[in-house]
């Protein structure tokens, strides 16, 4: 090779490198409206977990954690009162009973079956019987799963239901808040938004009322628009039936949905009832313009007209303690548009430290949102989520936290408690040391913590799997 050509080589491999290095500089996804994922030239050398548009920050502390730890210094956690003012003031009940006696003590370890980490039953009735009941009878069957950043971005769920929706039918991605703060993230949907403030269940004022089980609303200016597309994630993310929103109105004012099927404008009176209007049709796009100021939106749901729904409701930095809080009497109003077969309860993570090994008064604290949860909507199953592998480093070495188990074990025996269900997705994952498994396959994103899109369909397998071996 003669010098002239080395050095045509040398232009040619610097041009192309710098053109790389440009592109991975810019945010793409932004200029593109998120039509082109952002890409680092070097992520494989300098791994970042969390990037602009692409992925969710770490949240603080749950304020309701920490409330309930100084609770539990206090020796009070147990006897906690809630005492929130609310609109929908709901009557005092007694908590609900825990699992009867005939139900047996944890399991020392998650049972395996077929090579599938199976579902654990405390509930002293058949596995999943509200669930098998509603799907045997061909409606709608909504699930819920309510958590923290792990299933943000609808990481998990939206594999989750995919694979339900493949097996028992149904279309669209279910529940959604009006406003997004991380619209790029999400590959099940596509959103924009504006005019909408945002509140979670975390921070809410002592007399805020609007606890649902979502954990958010969102409150609208004087005109506050969202816009939703269907996506190719998946057959059946493309398009839905029906088109939902739940609201409460302070004022008078109009509602409009605008989508393929139609636009409907509805008019709408101040009220402290919380009321939805619909427009059936299938549809791949949806706007919704609030021309009512102060309007408190709960939710939109994009849904079939049969087969199975799951809704993902994260909120970044959640325990899960808030739900202690949950207004039974709004969630009985709300069962009547949208109630639920399953809800998935997804936490433990923001409660998990590298010191902590008894998780006790988290668990007691756990007990009443679960019983809060059964009150507010007593026909669904209760499955309760253990919580990931979660990785330390030390040096070059990747270990899972010690105490993971620790947590692990907190949930189990809550489950057995509140007699609901209980599925260990850290020994689904492998049990310990998965964390850095996972991270080599890449599955998990670099904080050993969050699993990236893939390794949520991972998950989400193992965990139907389970859940198909329950059915049969």
């Amino acid at each position: 090779m003669n010098d002239s050509s080395f050095r045509h080589i040398l232009i040619v491999f610097g041009l192309t490198f710098g053109i790389l290095l440009i592109l991975s500089a810019l945010p793409l996804s932004r200029i593109s409206g998120n039509l082109i994922k952002d890409f680092n030239l070097f992520e494989d050398l300098f791994p970042q977990e969390y990037r602009t548009i692409e992925e969710p920050t770490p949240a603080a502390i749950d304020p309701e954690l920490a409330e309930l730890i100084a609770e539990a210094e206090a020796a009070v956690a147990a006897e906690a009162c809630d005492t929130a003012k609310t609109l929908y003031p709901a009557e005092e009940k007694a908590e609900v009973a825990a699992a009867p006696a005939a139900v047996p003590e944890p399991l020392a370890e998650a049972p395996v079956s077929n090579g599938i980490v199976c579902l654990e039953n405390y509930t002293g009735v058949d596995m999943l019987q509200n669930f098998k009941a509603s799907v045997s009878a061909g409606s709608l069957t909504r699930v819920a799963v309510i958590g923290d950043s792990f299933i943000e971005g609808d990481i998990f769920c939206q594999d989750l239901r995919d694979m339900l929706q493949e097996r028992f039918g149904g279309c669209g991605v279910g529940h959604l808040s009006l406003h997004s703060d991380l619209p790029g993230f999400r590959k099940s949907v596509r959103q924009s938004d504006n005019g909408w403030e945002i509140h979670d269940i975390r921070t809410m004022a002592a007399g805020d009322s609007l606890r649902t089980l979502s954990g958010d609303y969102c409150t609208a200016s004087s005109t506050a628009t969202t816009t939703l597309h269907g996506t190719d994630f998946s057959a059946h993310t493309g398009a839905w039936d029906n088109t939902s929103l739940t609201f409460i109105a302070p004022a008078a004012g109009t509602v409009t949905l605008r989508t393929d099927a139609g636009e409907q404008t509805f008019a709408v009176e101040a009220s402290a009832e919380p009321r939805t209007v619909s427009l059936a049709g299938r549809t791949s796009t949806v706007k919704i313009t609030s021309a009512v100021p102060g309007l408190k939106a709960l939710g939109v749901r994009l849904d079939p007209a049969a087969g199975v729904q799951v809704d993902c409701m994260p909120i970044r930095g959640n325990s899960g303690i808030a739900h202690r809080r949950l207004n039974t009497a709004l969630c009985t109003a709300l069962r009547e548009s949208a109630d639920y077969s399953l809800i998935v309860v997804e936490y433990g993570i923001n409660a998990l430290s590298a010191e902590q090994t008894d998780y006790t008064p988290y668990r007691i604290g756990m007990e009443k949102v679960i019983n809060r949860i059964k009150q507010a909507y007593p026909k669904a199953d209760i499955l309760i989520m253990g919580i990931s592998d979660r990785g330390s480093k030390d040096g070059t070495n990747i270990t899972s936290l010690p105490t993971c188990a620790a947590m692990v074990n907190a949930q189990r025996r809550l489950a057995r408690e509140c007699g609901a269900m209980f599925w260990d997705s850290r020994a689904a994952m492998g049990g310990a040391g998965a964390c850095a498994d996972w991270r080599k396959r890449k599955l998990m994103n670099a904080d050993y913590i969050h699993l990236n899109h893939a390794g949520g369909r991972e998950l989400a397998t193992l965990l139907y799997n389970a859940i198909s071996e329950a059915l049969k």
